[in-house]
């Protein structure tokens, strides 16, 4: 419970605003002027602006102008590096943008290193990893493909959809689509090794459109694995998965939620069952001490004195004291034990070296009553 905590705390802190506290400084941003904006302009004017996620309510949907890789793009050091640019054109999405600003474009969170603002066109950077994990690198400008765009939230503001990163988990594929009345389905095939983030009713992000799942079927690694949703009457003209057909590619973000959960659960679960091992084996090793049969592979090969790491507080409760060790040979029966009785707690009663008791001890004898502690402070 600590550790899902710890992670949940962990999450919210990443969308919090950022200060000068020991984190990143908020971004800045420029508005007003006109013309193109590249990596070496300055801007006309500055303000602050704390955006970090998304929510997965598509704002406007974009046209790819170009994909182009290039040979000569210049890397931090002076040296030339081979690269894959694409620009888009956008309107919304440009209102308070600059240089180093987050936008989703079909889910996929980049950086804007250009902006034209007179021809409403914005650059970014598609790295190798964005490539392999989404379907961007097979829009082809010729065919005026369209994207979905939406500009990173600000913190503060509502959030219509969900916590949505812009971290492209994977591409499923488009097995079916249906229409329900004014509802449209879709059928997503996806990989098994993310299956388990995808629950009934939870929140998924397809393109960067935040969705509820309806269905989910998982036969394993060999067999079907794939889930449902559906666009209402307003989102169907929003974005542009209707336009997809069975066979095309869209992007999927699980819900990140899920990840930290289950990376919280996998700290803990460790830890419950090594208390379970040591908890089986002290109840063994009672049974033992009091004449009882005991199960043999409870206590097969356990070193009763050393603690299994859940902490010094258990290992101290468990480690065995050397009068433990003395008798370990012998039996223990409860109904044979003998205890201090109360009216033995005389007042001429001696020590057992024969001397006699404290004065201190002597008042509390007579008395029983008393606050031993007070006496002593006395």
């Amino acid at each position: 419970m600590v550790s899902f905590t710890l992670g949940t705390a962990f999450l919210l802190s990443s969308l919090l605003p950022r200060g000068s506290h020991g984190f990143a400084p908020t971004s800045t941003r420029r508005t007003g002027g006109s013309g193109s904006i590249s990596s070496s302009s300055s801007p006309s004017k500055i303000t602050t602006t704390t955006r970090h996620m998304f929510t997965g309510i598509i704002e406007e949907m974009g046209e790819v102008i170009s994909l182009e890789t290039r040979d000569d793009m210049t890397l931090w050091d002076g040296s030339k590096g081979k690269g894959t640019e694409m620009v888009l054109k956008g309107d919304i999405v440009l209102d308070g943008a600059y240089l180093g600003c987050s936008i989703s474009v079909n889910g996929v969170c980049l950086t804007a290193t250009e902006i034209d603002e007179d021809a409403k066109t914005f650059k970014v950077g598609l790295a190798p990893e964005t490539l392999r994990k989404t379907n961007l690198g097979t829009y082809v400008p010729q065919s005026k493909q369209q994207v979905n765009l939406e500009r990173a939230s600000e913190i503060g503001g509502r959030n219509s959809g969900h916590f949505v990163q812009g971290h492209v988990d994977n591409v499923g594929t488009i097995m079916d689509q249906w229409i329900d009345e004014n509802s449209l389905f879709f059928k997503i095939a996806f990989p098994y090794e993310f299956m388990r983030y995808v629950v009934p009713k939870g929140f998924i992000a397809i393109d960067g459109t935040s969705l509820t799942v309806c269905d989910v079927h998982s036969e394993g690694e060999d067999g079907e694995n794939w889930f449902t949703f559906m666009l209402v009457e307003y989102t169907q003209k929003k974005i542009i998965l209707p336009s997809k057909k069975v066979g095309d590619t869209v992007n999927v973000e699980v819900d990140v939620l899920g990840k930290y959960s289950e990376r919280a659960w996998e700290a803990f679960v460790p830890k419950m069952e090594a208390l379970e091992t040591k908890v089986k084996q002290l109840e063994a090793r009672l049974q033992e001490l009091e004449g009882g049969e005991s199960n043999a592979s409870a206590t097969d090969n356990v070193n009763y004195g050393e603690p299994i790491g859940l902490s010094n507080v258990a290992a101290a409760a468990t480690a065995p004291d050397s009068q433990q060790v003395k008798n370990d040979t012998e039996k223990w029966v409860r109904a044979e034990q003998s205890f201090i009785n109360a009216d033995d707690m005389r007042r001429d009663r001696k020590n057992t070296d024969g001397t006699e008791w404290s004065p201190d001890w002597k008042r509390w004898a007579d008395d029983p009553s008393l606050d031993w502690v007070r006496i002593q402070g006395a």
